[in-house]
């Protein structure tokens, strides 16, 4: 097993993607501690984690609060004795008109998806450079990348941000055996696509996804842990400061 002897943390790993890499981790050996704000998926997710034979730790954090993050590190250093692996995937969106974004709604987006990921590195790159080893992934958008949706300024500035940090990461931790690197998914179908949409809006928005993408469909989770999963093992140890797309070949980013 690629992951044996293991620790990984992923945050947002209740649910979608984070849960999946989680769930991927955990078949590879790993042993898992999974964060967010709702324990209740949490504890859902630690059970099918711990159906595979690993270990599991659920932890209530809201990643935006630099004390409950580094409670959260001090909670999994505690169970498991090591970090090896953190994937910050926590996210959210919120979609209105520059016009109409008040600034709580911006401040929720960028604390979430840009701050939580500086303050879950922060926090763990101090244990990964005493042990001279880590792998760091962020999950950021394709997005970030310039296949902009109108109403998206706040999201595609926080993972903009997030390819930017990644990149600062890579080279402040990279003398000390740390690799630093990031997912751009393209259209995955997530609880988070579907919140809001009527069902006839869900098949339009599959629909115009899947004709988005040279291979014709949406992304599934599965795409973007195998990925991560790759990121994760020292497969991938020449790997560092790189966005890595995983969007089924997005056509309006095909002349980049």
């Amino acid at each position: 097993m690629k992951l044996e002897n293991k620790i990984a943390l992923v945050t947002g790993g209740g649910t979608g993607i984070g849960k999946a890499i989680a769930l991927e981790f955990a078949q590879e050996g790993a042993d898992l501690a999974v964060s967010s704000r709702n324990i209740d998926n949490l504890n859902a997710a630690c059970k099918e984690i711990e159906a595979t034979g690993r270990r599991a730790l659920a932890v209530a954090v809201d990643v935006c609060k630099k004390d409950q993050v580094d409670a959260m590190v001090a909670k999994v250093l505690d169970a498991f004795g090591q970090i090896d692996i953190l994937v910050n995937n926590s996210g959210v969106s919120k979609n209105m008109p520059i016009l109409e974004f008040d600034e709580e709604s911006w401040d929720a987006v960028i604390d979430t998806n840009l701050k939580g990921v500086f303050l879950c590195t922060q926090a763990v790159a101090k244990h990964m450079i005493q042990r001279r080893y880590g792998k760091i992934i962020n999950i950021s958008s394709t997005s970030s990348l310039g296949a902009i949706v109108t109403g998206q300024s706040a999201y595609c500035s926080s993972k903009f941000g997030v390819n930017g940090f990644t990149k600062a990461s890579a080279r402040e931790f990279g003398p000390y055996n740390i690799n630093v690197n990031s997912i751009a998914p393209g259209r995955i179908l997530t609880q988070m696509t579907r919140t809001g949409k009527t069902s006839e809006e869900l098949e339009q928005f599959i629909k115009v996804s899947s004709e988005a993408a040279v291979l014709g469909r949406m992304g599934d989770v599965e795409d973007i842990a195998h990925l991560a999963l790759f990121l994760a093992t020292d497969d991938s140890s020449f790997i560092n400061a790189e966005i890595i797309a995983s969007n089924g070949g997005r056509t309006n980013l095909m002349g980049r």
